[in-house]
């Protein structure tokens, strides 16, 4: 039967502590002291010291898989990156492009809209303008009946006047033709008083003309006077 040799190193410590308590003016002072030993195995010790080169092989493994990893992940975050960024920038320029349209349709539509706003405004100032026109040719209407209402009325009291200044003329020759009337009387009673024989003869013709229009032509009297004398 073997027996298996260990070696072994046995290291003491050895510490003390003082704790001080005071109530009711009584002060207790305790100290306390503790001892350890350590015994540790040689070939605990070598094994130990084997687990930690393993345990910092591992540990550089681990931190070559961790930036092996992390290379792989930076490269994958980057590529997901720039496939982000491509996708945004492409949704950025749909949005664009549907803002666009979107702004060339609204654009079309209030130029639609102000067009046909222009046009009832158009159709109003022809409408206003037609009215204005019929307006203004009745008034006109009114100021040309007013116009030959009063050339009538002038043109009548014209006539009327020179009716009557034709008048006047009449009476006055009327007048005329009595007096020459009176005056021949006059001169057969003398030529009778010389008991002439003699017979006279008067013919008085008055002509009168009148235009009612717009002329009154002149007056005109004749007077022819034939006298026929005989003397036995």
């Amino acid at each position: 039967m073997s027996a298996t040799q260990h070696q072994e190193a046995t290291a003491t410590e050895s510490s003390a502590s003082a704790h001080t308590t005071i109530a009711e003016n009584v002060k207790v002072r305790s100290v306390v002291s503790t001892e350890t030993q350590s015994k540790v195995d040689t070939d605990s010790a070598a094994k130990m010291a084997l687990l930690m080169s393993r345990l910092g092989s591992t540990h550089s493994q681990i931190d070559e898989y961790s930036k092996h990893r992390q290379a792989e992940i930076s490269a994958e975050a980057q590529i997901l990156l720039q496939k982000i960024l491509s996708e945004t920038q492409a949704e950025q320029q749909a949005l664009i492009a549907d803002a666009q349209i979107r702004c060339d349709g609204i654009e079309e539509q209030y130029k639609q809209g102000l067009q046909r706003h222009v046009d009832q405004l158009d159709l109003e100032k022809a409408q206003h303008l037609a009215d204005l026109e019929k307006r203004l040719n009745a008034l006109q209407e009114q100021i040309l009946e007013q116009a030959r209402q009063n050339i009538d009325r002038l043109n009548e009291e014209a006539n009327a006047a020179k009716l009557a200044v034709l008048k006047e003329a009449q009476h006055a020759v009327n007048v005329k033709v009595e007096e020459i009337t009176d005056q021949a009387a006059i001169l057969g009673q003398e030529d009778a008083a010389r008991q002439l024989q003699s017979t006279t003869t008067t013919v008085i013709t008055t002509q009168a003309k009148s235009a009612a229009e717009t002329h009154v032509e002149g007056s005109t009297v004749l007077h022819s006077a034939t006298t026929t004398s005989s003397t036995s």
